[in-house]
């Protein structure tokens, strides 16, 4: 088996792979996320078959972003192979660490899993995925908890100067205070500029909003989609003035109002949460799990490359 970084041109053209739409996103993000993408050859009678890619980011540290082998060589170490040579390629960069993850509840996410264990890597973090549909049973739940509590503590908000507003309708004046907001107003870890500048994560302005007192930005929560299906939520941050005001929840109840009430050709919703933010699991787990189809569980793995070196272990991505 050969295992070779893979040119752009190949990327875009030559890949002989039923990849799904994360695969095809993740590569197509590759170049612009000092990515390379790895690919597993095997010789066959006539020409070199392509079996398997790995996506390897490349900034302050080394991430695998995503790993995909065909279905017909999986159980074969390709995976393995592809995980191996992603790590001598980090270390060959001077990466102090390379990380990886895995949802253990997906078909091949205990595979991969136990994958990176026998490379190597240990688990260091954890976070819940929440799925979402739009369901008679969720819009059921949902209009129960806003018939129990939800519609009570959004009219005391109302009746205090809050409102809601979606991204889409902001215009430039709001966005320069959102802006300004954001730097000093709202945790750190969030930065929602890395998804509303970006150029891979397509933020779907019409389902995120912004919860203002006056005029002045309280709270947002902000979804992105890949693929025009599948809605992501990315942020839900409320600034320290607002916190345990309830302002997170008007975003929230405009985004619920949106999803089952609108025509649009969304399937599905999800959002990741830090198992150590208890606040945020609480919240979830208080009046959104009912609407959840699925729970998932998500580790976070890292391999240290220089020895002794994991001041970088602990860091985190952007994450609610």
């Amino acid at each position: 088996m050969q295992i070779r970084e893979l040119s752009v041109v190949e990327c875009l053209f030559d890949l002989d792979l039923a990849l799904p739409t994360l695969g095809k996103f993740w590569i197509r993000s590759a170049p612009r996320n000092d990515g390379v993408v790895l690919g597993a050859y095997l010789n066959g009678e006539s020409a070199q078959r392509l079996v398997g890619i790995a996506v390897l980011r490349l900034k302050k540290w080394a991430a695998i972003e995503y790993i995909f082998v065909d279905e017909e060589f999986r159980g074969q170490g390709v995976g393995t192979q592809l995980v191996q040579t992603a790590a001598s390629l980090a270390q060959e960069r001077g990466k102090p660490v390379i990380k990886a993850r895995a949802i253990i509840q997906e078909p091949c996410g205990r595979i991969f899993a136990h994958l990176l264990e026998k490379v190597g890597f240990q688990a260091h973090d954890t976070a819940s995925i929440f799925r979402f549909r739009n369901t008679y049973q969720a819009r059921q739940a949902w209009a129960e908890f806003m018939e129990r509590k939800g519609r009570r503590i959004c009219k005391r908000l109302e009746e205090r100067g809050f409102r809601t507003i979606s991204f889409a309708e902001a215009d430039a004046e709001l966005m320069e205070r959102f802006a300004q907001a954001v730097k000093t107003r709202f945790p750190a870890n969030l930065n929602p500029y890395s998804f509303l500048d970006s150029h891979d994560h397509k933020v779907v302005r019409d389902f995120s909003f912004l919860a203002l007192k006056g005029d002045e930005p309280a709270a947002y929560i902000l979804l992105t989609t890949i693929d025009g299906k599948t809605l992501s939520a990315q942020q839900l941050s409320v600034s320290f003035q607002y916190q345990r005001s309830g302002a997170f929840l008007l975003p929230i109840a405009a985004l619920a109002e949106k999803a089952f009430h609108s025509p649009h050709g969304y399937r599905l919703l999800s959002a990741m949460v830090y198992n150590s933010n208890s606040r945020m699991i609480s919240l979830y787990q208080g009046f959104l799990q009912p609407l959840a189809v699925n729970v998932n569980t998500q580790y976070f793995y890292v391999l240290p490359l220089q020895e002794g070196d994991c001041s970088t272990c602990g860091d985190r991505e952007e994450s609610i």
